[in-house]
């Protein structure tokens, strides 16, 4: 009897040292022990930090770089962070984005201001997340971070993901700067344009002329006048309609907007341990 309250109690001791240790493993690292620890700013953080190791060291450099200026410009955080999982942090997924900015101390003035992007490369479940919170948190509508994700999408479902952080970067400066977003086209993209256009034009230009052409084979001269003539080709006819009444039916169509892999948006979103308000939305890729 006592070899089985041995057991008993061997057992229960380890389920009570080894539970802990599961759920801790099921959290990323920096995930704090109690989620409603007091929110402090923290020093010297890193501005990219890539725990999914998809940017080489020049590519990091270059996007702390570039996070700087905006941060020293607008004096709004920014921070980007990419990892393989989420990790089931939930309700949404921003919310890794969301406590990973908040736990860690990230943002500058008393409302903790700034911009998180998130990347999670999830073989199965690849997005990105565009948080804003604070003074910054007005800037991420739903009309803004869908034309934010609609611009960064294609470098992202193409593999190019330094460079899709880059045009993100730059966009939250012109967020900030101007409070919309500009679809903006470079030379390339005009010079593209420029060649579609003149190849549909000789296209369509050669075929209407080919048609034209062959239609002139067709003319041949006619030897008496009459032979211009339709027989019984014109006709005269007395007709009158009235209409009393008109009954109109109008249907509603649906329309989707543009997902880009799925989209999602929410708003006044809060950490794990409540604290701070943010909003913004993912898109898988």
């Amino acid at each position: 009897m006592k070899k089985v309250f041995a057991i008993i109690f061997i057992s229960l001791l380890l389920l009570v040292l080894l539970v802990p240790a599961a759920f801790a493993a099921s959290r990323p690292s920096w995930y704090p022990e109690d989620i409603y620890t007091e929110r402090t700013h923290g020093k010297n953080l890193p501005k990219v930090v890539d725990y999914a190791d998809i940017f080489t060291s020049s590519e990091e450099a270059a996007l702390t770089n570039k996070i700087n200026e905006i941060v020293n410009k607008y004096g709004y955080d920014i921070v980007i962070v990419t990892d393989t999982s989420n990790y089931g942090l939930g309700p949404t997924e921003e919310q890794y984005a969301i406590d990973f900015y908040y736990y860690n101390g990230y943002g500058i003035d008393d409302e903790y201001s700034g911009s998180v992007i998130y990347l999670n490369m999830d073989p199965n479940n690849r997005y990105i997340s565009n948080v804003g919170t604070g003074k910054m948190e007005k800037n991420y509508t739903r009309d803004t971070v869908n034309k934010m994700q609609d611009i960064v999408y294609p470098y992202l479902s193409d593999g190019q993901y330094a460079r899709a952080m880059e045009v993100n970067l730059e966009i939250i400066d012109e967020l900030t700067a101007t409070g919309k977003i500009e679809t903006k086209r470079t030379i390339g993209d005009y010079v593209t344009y420029g060649i579609i256009s003149v190849v549909v034009g000789l296209i369509v230009g050669g075929i209407n002329v080919s048609k034209q052409k062959a239609n002139m084979n067709r003319v041949r001269y006619a030897t008496y006048a009459n032979d211009y003539i339709v027989q019984n080709s014109f006709m005269l006819r007395n007709i009158n309609e009235m209409f009393l009444y008109r009954n109109v039916t109008r249907t509603v169509i649906e329309t989707q907007s543009r997902s880009g892999g799925g989209s999602s948006y929410h708003s006044g979103m809060s950490s794990s341990g409540g604290g701070g308000s943010f909003s913004g939305g993912s898109r898988h890729f």
